[in-house]
This record gives structure tokens, C-alpha cells and sequence, in this order.
């Protein structure tokens, strides 16, 4: 398994026990941080915890040509939704 994956998994598994207000606030930071190239696994392992609670990733996801693309925006949870916060 690659280091990138352990990475993932151990953030999962550390994320789960994070309330969703916390997971929030951290994608929040991270999008406005400079980051190296732990950025992405991060913010893909957080992401994923929120997803599986049934959070609705679709207003950040964009599709086009066959790519799909998540966008690094704040964000703020309305109902079960993920939302940008400019929206």
C-alpha cells in the first residue's frame, strides 16, 4: 500500500471522530493555507469522512468534459448539503 493511501486511511479513521462542524472548519483552513503535497490527501480524506455521513458533496463537484473537478472553496452545511459559503 502507498504511503499516500496509509495517509488516507489513517485520516479517516481519525476523522470519524470528528463532529461535522469541526470537519467543516477544517476544509476551511485548508483552502486558505499553502499547503504542500499532503493538501490534496488531506482534503480528499475529509471530504470522504463528510460524505460518508450523508453530507451532499454535488454543490462543489463540477463535471465538464469528461472531468470532474472539487472545488477548493469555503463551505458551510445546510441541512444534509455542502454549499459554498459565497453561495
Amino acid at each position: 500500500m502507498s504511503t499516500t493511501a496509509l495517509l488516507q486511511e489513517h485520516l479517516l479513521k481519525k476523522f470519524h471522530h470528528y463532529s461535522t462542524l469541526e470537519l467543516v472548519t477544517l476544509n476551511n483552513d485548508l483552502i486558505e493555507s499553502n499547503w504542500g503535497t499532503s493538501k490534496t490527501v488531506f482534503r480528499n480524506a475529509l471530504l470522504t469522512a463528510l460524505s460518508r455521513r450523508g453530507i451532499d458533496l454535488s454543490e462543489i463537484i463540477c463535471r465538464q468534459d469528461g472531468f470532474t473537478q472539487i472545488r477548493r472553496v469555503p463551505v458551510r452545511v445546510v441541512g444534509d448539503k455542502l454549499v459554498p459559503v459565497s453561495d
